[in-house]
C-alpha cells in the first residue's frame, strides 16, 4: 500500500472499520486503549492487524500469541509513530531514530527484506539473522529492537516452515499490508 492511500482500504484484506482507526488515532499518543472503549469485534480487528494487542498475557509473556482479551489494549510503538506521521516508512525511521539507532533509514529496508522472506506473516529467526548480517548489524540487537518496536513478535508452531530449527516470529500485519 502506498503512503498516500487511505487507511480504510488496506490491500486485499478489505476495510479497516472507521471506529478502529479513530480509536488508535485517539489513543496513539497515550499508547493504551481503555477496555471501556472496546467491544469484542473491535478487539479482534485491532489484534488481527496488530494495531493494538491485549496487555494481559500468560506468564507475563510479551509475545502477541500469549495475550489474553478482556482488558485494555496496548498500541505497539511503531503503530504510534505511524499515526503521528501517517507514513509507514517515516514511522519506522523515526522510531529507530528515537531509540538512538544510527542509520535508522536502514530499518525500512531490513523490514522489507524480512517481509520478503516471510510466509503467511511468519519468518524464521535464521532469515532475520541473514538479513541483519547483510546490513552489518548485530542480529540479537536487531531482533530485540524489532520486537520492541512491535514489528515482530515470537510465535509458536512450524507454520509453512515444516520443522523449523530456529525460533519463529510473526510480522506486524498492519505494517506488512501498508508496505505492499
Amino acid at each position: 500500500m502506498r503512503e498516500s492511500m487511505s487507511l480504510r482500504g488496506v490491500g486485499r484484506y478489505g476495510l479497516i472499520p472507521e471506529k478502529a482507526v479513530e480509536l488508535v488515532k485517539k489513543y496513539s499518543e497515550r499508547g493504551l486503549i481503555p477496555k471501556e472503549e472496546l467491544d469484542e469485534e473491535l478487539m479482534l480487528i485491532l489484534e488481527d492487524l496488530k494495531l493494538a494487542v491485549p496487555i494481559e498475557a500468560e506468564k507475563d509473556s510479551l509475545a502477541w500469541i500469549s495475550r489474553q482479551f478482556g482488558g485494555d489494549m496496548e498500541i505497539p510503538y511503531v503503530v504510534r509513530f505511524f499515526f503521528k506521521f501517517m507514513d509507514w516508512r517515516r514511522a519506522i525511521v523515526e522510531y529507530f531514530r528515537s531509540i538512538g539507532e544510527e542509520r535508522a533509514e536502514e530499518f525500512v529496508e531490513i523490514f522489507l527484506e524480512i517481509k520478503k522472506r516471510a510466509k503467511n506473516l511468519i519468518v524464521c529467526a535464521e532469515d532475520i539473522v541473514d538479513v541483519t548480517l547483510k546490513f552489518n548489524r548485530d542480529p540479537g540487537v536487531v531482533i530485540s529492537e524489532l520486537k520492541g518496536a512491535g514489528l515482530i513478535s515470537p510465535t509458536v508452531g512450524c507454520g509453512a516452515f515444516g520443522r523449523a530449527k530456529a525460533p519463529l516470529y510473526e510480522l506486524n500485519k498492519f505494517f506488512t499490508l501498508m508496505s505492499e
